[in-house]
């Protein structure tokens, strides 16, 4: 079986580097409802709007919110654009996030995607982020997890941004890792897709993300398939 400790390792080297003004800094507890005790950390430039707009950005498998702060370009474009990046960390030996488990592929049901959506809460009533102006993004493990937020939690997210990632629920099931959805081998009709976004929030009939996906046809550990379903 594919290590996931070692699976999305060389995507860090494709990554660019960050000259933010400020640093890193973390909010460790008191955010709301988090299960799994996701990491949440942040960057706020200096020079805020009263309404500034949220970008939630999530790394890859062996990465960190650190990581992700220094090597992207969210944080120095923050300084620029003066909005607030929030950087999950997952809590498990691999860096990689919660997108298989039931919780996590519904709304309000647990996992790593309810202790995301109550940071992307905690921003909104404590540091007075615009809701109507929220995204949220992510590289492989969190492509991955950017596809679950905008399908489990689409009414928190204007749009979304996926780097080499798979359909929601397409990990689905007991093990962190899926091989045939990994590989492209995972088959279903645009309605099928669908069906499992609606059964994550049943009742739900408000807007929906807007969805941007990005995937190299070189990429050796998802196949492009995976995107395409």
């Amino acid at each position: 079986m594919v290590s996931l400790k070692t699976v999305f390792a060389t995507l860090a080297a494709v990554i660019g580097a960050n000259a933010a003004a400020g640093s890193l800094q973390q909010v460790a507890s008191g955010f709301g409802t988090n299960p799994n005790n996701v990491g949440f950390y942040y960057y706020k430039p200096s020079g805020l709007p009263a309404k500034p707009a949220l970008i939630v950005a999530i790394h890859y498998c062996t990465g960190s919110a650190q990581a992700y702060f220094s090597g992207t370009q969210y944080a120095n474009l923050a300084d620029t654009y003066k909005y607030i990046v929030i950087y999950p960390d997952s809590p498990r030996s691999g860096k990689c996030f919660d997108v298989n488990t039931s919780g996590t592929l519904s709304h309000n049901g647990g996992g790593d995607s309810q202790g995301i959506a109550s940071m992307v809460n905690y921003a909104i009533n404590t540091w007075g982020v615009d809701a109507g102006r929220v995204y949220v993004t992510g590289t492989s493990s969190g492509a991955m997890m950017t596809n679950v937020m905008a399908g489990s939690y689409p009414n928190l997210f204007q749009a979304a941004s996926a780097y080499s990632g798979v359909p929601f629920a397409c990990f689905a099931g007991s093990s962190d890792w899926n091989s045939a959805c990994a590989n492209g081998q995972v088959s279903k009709t645009g309605q099928q897709w669908g069906d499992l976004v609606r059964a994550a929030y049943p009742g739900y009939s408000g807007p929906r993300p807007r969805m941007m996906l990005w995937h190299g046809t070189a990429c050796v550990y998802l196949a492009t398939l995976s995107i395409r379903g």
